[in-house]
């Protein structure tokens, strides 16, 4: 690259460094899927809403975008009751669930909140989920956190040793559409 078009380079680049740029996100159901799995899914491929001698774990999850919220449907495996010196004294319990949430956005995380049980495939199961649900106000974690960051990997400029890297990321907005999820943010480049 000639020492003109490396000039202009540096130029364009040092305008941008320091500065927030309004950029735009489009995360397929697939790629969802990923990173889903990967925050939530975390412990050996389980999402453990209990977890001791007595535990709760979700499974094997298949992520969708519906009525504005992700919906996760997965296998619950259970077993529930008394935790009574190393047993848990209860019934162990499986069914096919579907969970869902609503993506919000703040700081560099896109966040599942409002998750809720929407449909317990067993009759038996649900009627325990209700019943733990009740005695303690709910049987899921509040929210998961998805961190965005680490997708924007830093990456050369072609041709030159300049690096360029993200290193602040803020989230402006976040909708859920029928097949991918638009993240609106701003995000601080640093050239080296």
């Amino acid at each position: 690259m000639g020492y003109a078009l490396r000039l202009a380079v540096c130029v364009i680049l040092s305008g941008f460094v320091g500065q927030a740029i309004a950029s735009e996100i489009v995360i397929g159901r697939g790629a969802l899927q990923t990173l889903v799995v990967a925050s939530a899914f975390k412990d050996q491929g389980r999402w453990y809403l209990a977890k001791g001698k007595c535990y709760a774990y979700l499974e094997r999850p298949h992520v969708a975008l519906d009525a504005a919220r992700v919906i996760i449907d997965a296998h619950l495996s259970s077993r529930l009751g008394l935790t009574v010196g190393d047993t848990c004294v209860g019934t162990q319990m499986m069914s096919d669930v579907r969970v869902s949430g609503k993506l919000v956005g703040y700081g560099s995380h896109i966040e599942i909140d409002d998750i809720r049980i929407d449909n317990v495939q067993d009759e038996s199961t649900r009627k325990v989920i209700e019943l733990l649900q009740s005695a303690t106000g709910r049987s899921l974690p509040k929210t998961v956190n998805i961190d965005l960051l680490p997708l924007l990997k830093p990456t050369s400029v072609p041709g030159s040793d300049i690096k360029v890297s993200a290193t602040n990321l803020a989230i402006a907005k976040v909708t859920t559409l029928a097949d991918a999820v638009d993240v609106e943010f701003e995000v601080k480049l640093t050239a080296r």
